[in-house]
């Protein structure tokens, strides 16, 4: 009995993973940089040449991962690249440090 449990439990983390580690390199990604110049279309390009589904919308940037929905603000002069939100309507600065 014991071993399909730790069957089940290593098969979860191994879905979970993929969607862990994409959100991190979102947040890896935007808080790499700093441009106070950046538009959405700007940051739309960047986050597209690395592999995320990003559209540029209404000065903001839509980014679907496989587990969620972000919208990202180009920031200005504060640190990293974009302020994030998900849609639960939290908002984070991209800056990890």
């Amino acid at each position: 009995m014991y071993g399909h449990v730790g069957i089940s439990v290593c098969a979860m983390l191994l879905l979970l993973t993929p969607a862990i580690c994409m959100d991190s390199g979102l947040m890896g990604l935007l808080s790499s940089y700093d441009d106070p110049l950046m538009t959405s279309l700007d940051l739309a390009f960047l986050l597209v040449t690395h592999g995320f589904d990003a559209t540029p919308a209404d000065g903001c940037v839509v980014v679907v991962t496989g587990n969620a929905t972000y919208t990202l603000i180009p920031n200005g002069n504060k640190p990293g690249l974009a302020d994030v939100s998900t849609n639960t309507s939290t908002t984070t600065d991209a800056n990890l440090s």
